[in-house]
């Protein structure tokens, strides 16, 4: 995974569980301007965001929020459409 990050809550967990937790995705969508990809789980809740290193070093930190919120609402969709099928 060279140049991407990894985004996710520890809190108080250790790294097990986000790994696990990481690995529950359920739908993910694409980050506008080749940023990386969010990921959320059947409930269309968010579980992880990887995030292109290289890329971010050449985004506009103004937009950056804009492209994380479309792609995580495109990701909720996708999960919503999954879930119906079922």
């Amino acid at each position: 995974m060279n140049g991407l990050l990894r985004l996710h809550d520890l809190g108080d967990e250790d790294d097990r569980w986000a790994t696990s937790r990481r690995e529950e995705h359920f739908a993910s969508a694409d980050i506008d301007a080749g940023l990386g990809r969010v990921h959320v789980d059947d409930a269309g809740d968010l579980v992880a965001v990887d995030l292109d290193e290289r890329a971010l070093r050449t985004m506009n930190p103004a937009a950056l929020g804009g492209h994380l919120l479309a792609a995580i609402e495109r990701a909720e969709q996708a999960a919503r459409a999954e879930g119906g099928k079922r």
